[in-house]
């Protein structure tokens, strides 16, 4: 009997074990204290972060998801002189959840299609890669690929298992984006520009021309977050747009969908601010979709349409910086696309290069990350604009179709595609059952993946974790079913006492 009851689970959370690892880890730590205190320092906090994961190994999922989200780990590297694999380790706490959920709820490891489609664009990679003109340029991204892309991907989908944890890290993610939107709006209320905010609130001071009087230009900075790109910026908070927004309109207790309009508003606020271009096309793009495809109701629409124009009230240079698109879509009497400003002609000489090397590099491309070695030859050919820096092609599709061929970007598409149709399978599903807080979790994904879509027609395939942690969320959304909510749903009715079970019989 005795021999029976000393499981693993048992073990680990027993006092006297912990006990014991405390008793070690001090002693661990005095000794390496002598030799470094840095590390001394760094092995306490693992060893207490550890005991915290054995308590709740689900808290790291929801942790990491936050990290990612934020770019707490690059921050900390970038602005608070941490180390580099310390910072970059943080993610890696997956790993944790990832054998306790093998090893100890005996769970089977999950390789789905999308696992399988990403194996096949890692082939095409090495495949681009090997063929460069310079594989030891192109190794930095096949192993980016390898980290942000497969590794976060598969972590993600084998740890979260349940409903409830899926919908604790779609918190975390939108708390994240509500927090970095709310520093940006601080920012933009107290024209603190030169201020990053400990990195988090990092801003382009050069910005652009809003008004012209005789005391010189006034200028508008944009923000760009604790990423320090951003058009990037704009684009990860537009994911969680949609996302905040379906989360409070599925959401039953009038308190968390209060909060989710909040956490929303700050996100969308706080993209805004960036002022980018192709984030308001989106955002457009993405209003038409919800409509088109009835996701959205008129009241509802009325209500996005609103606080569209509260914004633009609010901030008015977002319709003096939209104007500029205007002459992308002038005749040639008027200038054409010449006349747009440098940024426009120089993302057309991009993305025109990138459909030539693609052209001349059907199959696999050039290799990935190695189409800006062949931007100053090929903006010659264009003529637009002779750019001779290395520089990317400023559109998802071009770029991945210059730097890994027909091959790569069909087996993108095939993703986008599979993700998108699993998500309305799902939605039908959970309507038809009448659970509005999934089903609108799988609209609100899929409105996700869509606007990266969309922002993707002008940028390029980088910090790809955040598109992986979002098709990875995405997948785990549409493969649950009736018998995954149901133990939840007894769990909180047992966890409701006797007594006020019958209040109101």
């Amino acid at each position: 009997m005795f021999e029976s009851e000393i499981t693993f689970p048992n073990l680990v959370k027993s006092k006297y074990l912990i006990l014991i690892a405390a008793v070690v880890a001090v002693v661990l730590v005095g000794v390496i204290d002598a030799v470094s205190p840095f590390i001394a320092i760094a092995v306490a906090i693992f060893f207490l972060l550890s005991l915290l994961l054995l308590k709740r190994p689900n808290l790291a999922v929801v942790f990491v998801a936050f990290v990612i989200y934020t770019n707490s780990a690059v921050v900390l590297t970038k602005f608070h002189n941490i180390p580099t694999t310390i910072g970059y380790a943080l993610p890696l706490l997956l790993v944790f959840t990832f054998l306790w959920q093998i090893f100890v709820n005996k769970q089977k490891v999950k390789i789905d299609p999308v696992f399988i489609l990403m194996l096949v664009f890692l082939s095409i990679t090495l495949l681009a890669s090997a063929f460069s003109r310079d594989i030891t340029l192109a190794m930095p991204g096949l192993i980016n690929y390898c980290v942000e892309g497969l590794a976060i991907y598969f972590l993600l989908v084998n740890t979260i298992r349940t409903p409830k944890l899926l919908r604790q890290v779609v918190w975390a993610i939108l708390i994240g984006g509500a927090l970095i939107g709310a520093l940006a709006l601080y920012q933009q209320a107290t024209k603190t520009f030169n201020n990053s905010y400990g990195g988090f609130a990092q801003a382009d001071g050069a910005g652009f021309t809003t008004t012209e009087n005789l005391q010189g230009t006034v200028t508008q900075p944009r923000v760009s977050g604790p990423i320090g790109e951003k058009n990037r910026y704009a684009q990860i908070m537009l994911m969680l747009f949609p996302l905040g927004l379906f989360l409070a309109w599925g959401e039953k207790n009038r308190n968390l969908r209060l909060l989710a309009f909040v956490l929303t508003g700050l996100v969308l606020i706080g993209g805004t601010l960036a002022f980018s271009r192709g984030a308001m096309v989106a955002t457009l793009l993405l209003i038409l979709i919800m409509t088109f495809l009835r996701y959205i109701k008129v009241r509802e629409l009325a209500i996005v349409m609103l606080g569209l124009v509260l914004l633009v009230i609010a901030f008015p240079q977002m319709s003096q910086r939209f104007s500029t698109l205007g002459a992308v879509f002038s005749s040639s009497q008027e200038g054409g696309i010449r006349s747009a400003d440098q940024a426009i002609v120089g993302r057309a000489t991009e993305m025109l290069a990138a459909l030539y090397v693609f052209l001349d590099h059907p199959i696999v491309g050039v290799g990935p990350g190695m189409f800006g070695y062949e931007m100053p030859d090929y903006s010659k050919i264009i003529g637009l604009r002779n750019i001779l820096t290395t520089r990317q092609p400023h559109s998802l599709y071009l770029g991945v179709a210059a730097e890994y061929g027909a091959t790569g970007l069909i087996t993108l598409l095939i993703i986008f595609g599979f993700v998108l149709y699993q998500l309305a399978v799902a939605r039908k599903y959970w309507l038809e059952l009448g659970n509005t807080i999934m089903a609108n979790l799988c609209t609100g994904f899929s409105l996700a993946v869509i606007s990266y879509m969309a922002t993707g027609l002008f940028l390029h395939f980088a910090y790809i974790r955040y598109f992986w942690l979002m098709i990875a969320l995405a997948v785990v959304t549409s493969g649950f079913r009736k018998q995954d909510v149901e133990p939840e749903i007894e769990t909180e009715i047992e966890a409701v006492p006797a007594d006020a079970a019958t209040v109101g019989a």
